[in-house]
């Protein structure tokens, strides 16, 4: 037997011993008449909260406190450590705030509780304390525990006592203990909480009403993707998760809202890396009677008011697809730069003939064969996410793409081959995509049969015809600015995180059998 597996041996052993343990301290706290699953608990206080009362002035002397302790904090959480001494121990007690240090002594609880907390409590377990925090004579601020209650049982052991948690298929299989494990990811979770509160809070303070759309839909519409497919057995009917609510918010402003939004779960069915994921979330916005010029500012106001409230500070790191260190401040002066002109600065010419852009293509890495296959406009895109791309950290608008590679946006007056559209850039990510919207049912059709004909073709990312779309058009459509940011790779980006799944709870594995349990 190798060492490895003589010490993986060893201990899985001693977690299985701990877990008998476990289970005898549970009979235990039965035996005493204790509940370890109680109902609820009256927490008044969380850990933040108390380490923040000597700061305050508002605490009593240590003597004072030692001699004549009061209920005055109530607190809860799980128990990370526990350090027993005879007749005093000690405990640090965590909870959504941070960390708390408990200080139980013999003489001031009762002989049963004491001896239950030194035979049958356990690390990861759950309890309530009422006391009242005080200086130790170390200099730490600690509650001095009067009463505590029991308020949940763990069986089995945190991560750490017998092995690290550093494994990142176990991380993501078991969030929930590296959320408790590894304070570093709590807070990405919490941060993006605050962030999509913040973007709610603008959005609703400039009178745009939240609705949720269709996640099964008929028919795939909105982006350029593949989507999942499923069957309604009641309906005995095929449906598709969507892939965007890009359609049905902009029914809606026909259907009389003007401005609209929604943090939509959306589905496509293509591959992963660390920047894509299948199941995703997006906010996406529509607001009638605008242009894109507006929909860029306002996607810069939404992230200059977002983005700060969520970190507590505007100066963020980042790393580009190199992987280079640097530093953002999401408030600074958004560069703007026409796709063309930004392709020029690289020598590249955006209507030079298509043999041409094949040739660049393949010196950068794509494939002939596939580089043949794309249309004029996905293969300057191509060129420019492989060449151009990840050398853009700063904020940064790219507008006026082609419009063959948006079918839903208006093409610009004066030169029709380009659409009136924008992309936000910031450390070779794509944040966030916007366009002012193609309202002409007549034009829209058209551009939607093109789709349909390149997908017979047999690019399975086209757009189909879409009649209920179009039906919906025909009834009158005002002008509309909409634009799109992808939430997890918001957060991954304000948080430093190079791959998207860091910043999702509960990322997508593929089932293993065999995958033993923490």
């Amino acid at each position: 037997m190798t060492h490895e597996k003589a010490k993986k041996s060893l201990t899985e052993a001693s977690i299985n011993n701990e877990k008998i343990v476990r289970r005898n301290h549970l009979s235990c706290l039965k035996k005493a008449g204790i509940n370890p699953y109680p109902e609820k608990f009256n927490k008044r206080h969380f850990a933040a909260q108390v380490n923040v009362m000597n700061d305050k002035k508002l605490l009593r002397s240590g003597d004072d406190v030692q001699a004549s302790p009061r209920k005055t904090v109530s607190v809860a959480g799980r128990i990370i450590t526990l350090r027993r001494h005879g007749k005093i121990i000690f405990s640090d007690l965590q909870d959504e705030t941070g960390k708390i240090q408990i200080c139980f002594k013999r003489d001031l609880i009762d002989d049963k509780s004491f001896s239950l907390l030194s035979n049958c409590v356990d690390q990861g377990d759950f309890i309530g304390v009422s006391g009242e925090p005080f200086i130790t004579k170390q200099g730490k601020l600690a509650i001095l525990c009067v009463k505590y209650f029991f308020l949940g049982k763990s069986l089995r052991p945190l991560p750490g006592k017998f092995y690290g948690f550093e494994d990142i298929e176990k991380r993501y299989r078991q969030r929930y203990l590296d959320t408790v494990i590894n304070h570093n990811v709590f807070q990405i979770f919490l941060v993006r909480s605050r962030l999509v509160q913040g973007i709610r809070e603008w959005l609703s303070k400039h009178n745009f009403v939240e609705i949720n759309t269709r996640v099964l839909q008929p028919q795939e519409g909105g982006a350029m993707a593949k989507p999942f497919k499923t069957h309604h057995n009641a309906l005995n009917h095929d449906f598709v998760l969507r892939i965007s609510p890009e359609l049905d918010l902009k029914m809606a402003i026909i259907g009389g809202f003007e401005r609209v939004f929604e943090f939509a779960i959306s589905f496509r069915n293509e591959g992963i890396d660390p920047s894509h994921l299948q199941e995703f979330q997006m906010l996406e916005w529509y607001c009638a009677y605008e242009n894109f010029e507006h929909g860029m500012q306002w996607t810069e106001k939404i992230l200059k008011y977002s983005v700060p409230k969520a970190l507590g500070r505007s100066i963020f790191t980042v790393y580009d697809q190199k992987g280079n260190k640097c530093e953002v401040n999401i408030n600074c002066k958004y560069h703007r730069i026409k796709f063309s002109k930004l392709l020029s600065e690289y020598g590249i010419d955006m209507f030079a003939p298509k043999d041409k852009l094949v040739a660049l293509a393949m010196q950068n890495g794509i494939k002939k064969e596939e580089a043949e296959k794309r249309s004029q406009g996905n293969l300057i895109d191509d060129i420019y996410k492989k060449l151009i791309l990840p050398n853009i950290i700063q904020p940064t608008f790219i507008t006026h793409y082609p419009s063959d590679l948006l079918p839903l946006a208006r093409p610009n007056d004066s030169q029709p081959e380009l659409a009136d559209s924008y992309q936000l850039v910031i450390a070779s990510r794509e944040i966030a995509k916007g366009y002012s919207e193609l309202t002409d049912p007549i034009i829209q059709r058209k551009a939607l049969e093109e789709q349909a004909r390149a997908r017979e073709m047999g690019d399975d990312e086209a757009m189909a015809v879409n009649e209920e779309y179009l039906a919906a058009m025909e009834h009158g459509m005002p002008p509309i600015t909409g634009c799109g940011i992808g939430i997890d790779r918001l957060v991954a980006l304000i948080n430093g995180q190079k791959n998207m799944r860091d910043c999702v709870f509960f990322p997508l594995l593929k089932p293993d059998k065999g995958y033993e349990y923490i």
